[in-house]
Formats: C-alpha cells, sequence, structure tokens
C-alpha cells in the first residue's frame, strides 16, 4: 500500500555492511528490508562496505558527506524523504551530516534516527537547537526524548522489534544437540551473553557467576567491533566459552542457554538504547536478567521472568535463585514488537512530515 501512494526514501547509513551481527548493524539491515518492501527506497552506504549482495548504492562518503558520488544520488533521485540511521548514533557530527544531507536536497525531508544516546557540550546544545534540527528524530527509547524536545526537535518514539520467527524457543532435544556441538555438558545451567568483549560493558561480572556451582557462562562476541583481549584472556581462563566467530544462525545459540543476562550499565556507547539481544533472548522464552538499562524499563516490566539488577551481588543471587524449570510467556511478550511495525512506524512518521 505505501509503494502506490508514499514518499520516494533514500535510506543512508553507514552502518549498511555485512556481517549483521551486533545491535545498529541488525538496526540498519532490519529497517532496510522491512521499509523496501513497503516503499520506494533507495539505499546508501560507503564504498568501502561489504553490502553482501543487497540492492544498496555504494558511493564514497567522507566525514561531512560533502562528496560528489552522494549528491549525484541525491540529485538523480530526488527522494521525498532523506532517511539518515548514523553508525555512531547521534553525536554532534551526525547532525551536521543530516544539515548536510538537506542542503544537498532542500525539497526533501530529512529525518534521522538515533539508537544510541549521546552527550553535548553547551556550545553544541546551543547550536543544536538553533542550525542542526532535521524535520525528525526518531528515538529507539524514551529517555532523550524531553531533551530534543526542549531543543524544539520534533521528536518520536519507536515501539522495539524483535525477529519473532527467527528467534523462537527451542524444544528439549535441540538444546541438547546444540550443546553436544559446542561441548556444553546437558546437566549445566548454561547463562548466555551476546555482545562485545570489552570492559565497560561489565562483561567482568560474569566472572563471578562462572564460580557458582552448575553454572556455564556462554559469551558470544562480535565479530566486527574490536575485542578487548586482557578481558578475553581472563574470561577464558575462568572456564566461560567464548564463541567469537560470525555465527551466521545465532538463533542455535539462545537455544542451547538456560538464562540470559544482560549486564551493560547506562552511559556505555557500545550498547544500543533498546539492545536487541535481550528482545531475542526473551523471543526465544529465555529467562532474563537484566541491568535497567536504556528503553528497557520504558517498555518491560519485571516479573519472574524478566528481573532486573543492580549490583554484582544481586546478579549473582538471582542467578542462584532462577527456577529454569518455571513456565513463562517472554515469547508471547514479544509478538507484537515485529520489524513489520516498526517499518509501519518510520513509514507513517515520514508520510505525516507532509500532512
Amino acid at each position: 500500500m505505501y509503494k502506490e501512494n508514499g514518499k520516494k526514501i533514500l535510506m543512508i547509513s553507514e552502518a549498511l555492511s555485512a556481517p549483521f551481527d551486533e545491535g545498529i548493524k541488525n538496526v540498519a539491515f532490519s529497517l532496510y528490508t522491512h521499509v523496501k518492501s513497503r516503499s520506494d527506497l533507495i539505499a546508501v552506504t560507503g564504498i568501502e562496505n561489504d553490502t553482501n549482495n543487497l540492492t544498496i548504492e555504494k558511493v564514497c562518503l567522507n566525514k561531512l558527506f560533502l562528496s560528489p558520488g552522494l549528491r549525484r544520488l541525491i540529485r538523480t533521485h530526488a527522494p521525498d524523504i532523506i532517511l539518515y540511521l548514523p553508525e555512531a548514533s547521534v553525536t554532534f557530527n551526525s547532525f551536521i551530516r543530516a544539515k548536510i544531507l538537506k542542503m544537498l536536497c532542500g525539497a526533501a525531508r530529512v529525518v534521522v534516527l538515533g539508537v544510541q544516546h549521546r552527550g553535548y557540550t553547551t556550545a553544541q546544545e546551543f547550536i543544536l537547537s538553533k542550525l542542526l534540527k532535521p524535520d525528525l528524530l526518531l528515538l529507539m527509547g524514551k529517555a532523550d526524548e524531553k531533551y530534543f524536545l526542549s531543543r524544539g526537535m520534533r521528536v518520536k518514539v519507536l515501539s522495539p522489534a524483535v525477529d519473532c520467527i527467527k528467534f523462537a524457543p527451542s524444544t528439549k532435544a535441540e538444546r541438547k544437540k546444540i550443546r553436544g556441538e559446542y561441548n556444553i555438558p546437558d546437566n549445566k545451567t548454561v547463562v548466555l551473553h551476546v555482545g562485545h568483549i570489552k570492559a565497560d560493558r561489565n562483561i567482568e561480572c560474569l566472572l563471578e557467576l562462572q564460580k557458582i556451582d552448575n553454572i556455564q557462562v556462554v559469551l558470544v562476541g562480535s565479530t566486527s567491533m574490536e575485542t578487548d583481549h586482557d578481558l578475553k584472556d581472563a574470561l577464558v581462563k575462568s572456564g566461560i566459552k567464548i564463541i567469537d566467530v560470525y555465527v551466521p544462525d545465532i538463533p542455535i545459540i539462545y537455544g542451547m542457554a538456560d538464562i540470559y543476562v544482560f549486564p551493560v550499565r547506562g552511559g556505555v556507547t557500545g550498547a544500543i538504547d533498546m539492545p536487541l539481544s535481550v528482545l531475542e533472548a526473551m523471543a526465544c522464552n529465555l529467562p532474563v536478567i537484566s541491568t535497567r538499562f536504556g528503553a528497557l524499563p520504558d517498555f518491560f516490566k519485571e516479573d519472574s521472568a524478566l528481573r532486573y539488577f543492580d549490583t554484582r551481588e544481586e546478579l549473582a543471587g538471582l542467578i542462584k535463585g532462577m527456577d529454569i524449570n518455571e513456565e513463562i510467556d517472554n515469547n508471547k511478550k514479544m509478538q507484537p514488537f515485529t520489524w513489520s511495525r516498526f517499518a509501519d512506524e518510520v513509514i507513517t512518521a515520514c508520510d505525516e512530515l507532509y500532512e
């Protein structure tokens, strides 16, 4: 329905680059896939990126987007909407790039999608409010909504999204088979975390969990982000199982787990406001223990299958007290939150700019 009456959209993102194995890249890929199926979409990324045979234009993108190739592409396609998903999220420089995109195609509405919190100096705040406001700012959480509204920006908070077909509960037989492939005893309680191996993500708390009787911690690291090798060595030495190769079928990893832990604290730049790994774990019907990170508490209230923690001692206590045989329905909680709905919200917000 959108292709007949909707607006022509040019999506640009430095994050449209394979492998799509971490937060912002997954958002970029899912947004591209679902908006393209619903609208007249042209997607653009940097010439150095691996687009994995997707229909994505590649141009030379410098830091300010002052690129002849990008300018020609924009003028050729004359989009109604320029949808910009910056890989660095809503940094001050990202707003400068959005302003340049507006200058390259003044008739288009420029929409920026921010997935992570960023800070600004007093001078930058003044410039943002006076000179660098996009036509619309989309956010993945409510924490920064008031901040940007107070600076005169038009803001919309999007719903969470996850692929509940790809990420689904596994059977006991499937779990046993997967554990066998990774040499993990079936009688162990597997505590899983998926994310970058970096010290600022509070990953060290997993060391304490590995010391708990009958617990096996499994950590899947991103292959596209830099690894803290000293931290990795300490994790391996403790007995934690680390998978740091690209896993194309990541749902099978969730399938061998009993509990998912997300230990990242607020203010970290290496996690998006709505951590996709938590949503994926819930879609796989795993019980989740998480910090009150980003937008999670905005959308998901604490219950026996989703517990929030503040301290490492509290985390260890929750792990010890978790009944992994309890019937839960985390997967049902995720069913309304599809990427199709996410794309529809984005397209509707874009269309409303012309009303």
